[in-house]
């Protein structure tokens, strides 16, 4: 139940609701269809709500050995259900399963508050925007009811996800050759606006791209030798 908490980044209403009817082993997706509220189980809220999640091959995995190990396996069963087939209490689930895991991991530490499942699904968020997910992929996997809810929550996380990216790619152009690499697609103007590396009998020396063309077998290098 945790590891569907942390890779799947559902509410708990919506983890505690899920059927083995609603996983799709074969297609890797698993779909949101109801919610467990007041101990009942119910449709989402909103449409957006009603989704298919992406199921990573591991977590498939883990839940089929749950399955085989589950009292009630059968496709109306609930996934996370008790030891009598009746939905879970999530006051019951976050006092028996999430708050022993993370004092056991050293999560819950004094002065803060304890980790509660809806840490699980921002860590879910943040796991897709550190992938390179867009705001719109990460937006319907959380179910939030459109776009701008998620980069009002998240927009810190996408800001430095780009710019971690942008300082790539910049520092890679400008010394990359200075490593040994060599930055493919770079443009013209990137060319001329930094110095070259020429072979002149057999020496390796730097010749800036804005001097003008050297006559004879005279070479000036930056220090004028």
């Amino acid at each position: 139940m945790l590891a569907a908490a942390v890779f799947i980044g559902l509410r708990i209403g919506e983890l505690l609701g899920l059927t083995w009817r609603d996983i799709d082993f074969a297609a890797g997706r698993l779909r949101v269809r109801y919610q467990i509220a007041n101990g009942e189980r119910v449709e989402p809220k909103t449409a957006q709500a009603r989704r298919d999640v992406v199921l990573m091959p591991a977590l498939a995995e883990l839940l089929r050995s749950h399955r085989l190990a589950a009292r009630q396996c059968a496709d109306s069963d609930f996934v996370f259900g008790s030891a009598t087939g009746t939905p879970l209490n999530a006051n019951n689930a976050r006092r028996r399963g999430l708050r022993p895991a993370a004092d056991a991991a050293g999560l819950n530490v004094p002065d803060l508050p304890r980790v509660c499942f809806h840490d699980c699904r921002h860590s879910f968020a943040s796991l897709l925007i550190s992938q390179g997910a867009d705001v719109v992929f990460v937006s319907r996997q959380l179910g939030h009811a459109n776009p701008s809810i998620t980069l009002a929550v998240y927009a810190h996380l996408f800001d430095a996800h780009r710019h971690a990216d942008a300082v790539s790619e910049k520092l890679e152009q400008e010394f990359g050759d200075l490593l040994g690499s060599r930055h493919v697609g770079r443009s013209a103007a990137d060319e001329k606006a930094r110095d070259h590396v020429v072979e002149l009998n057999g020496a390796r020396i730097e010749q800036q791209t804005s001097r003008q063309p050297l006559a004879g077998n005279r070479v000036e290098t930056r220090d004028g030798r």
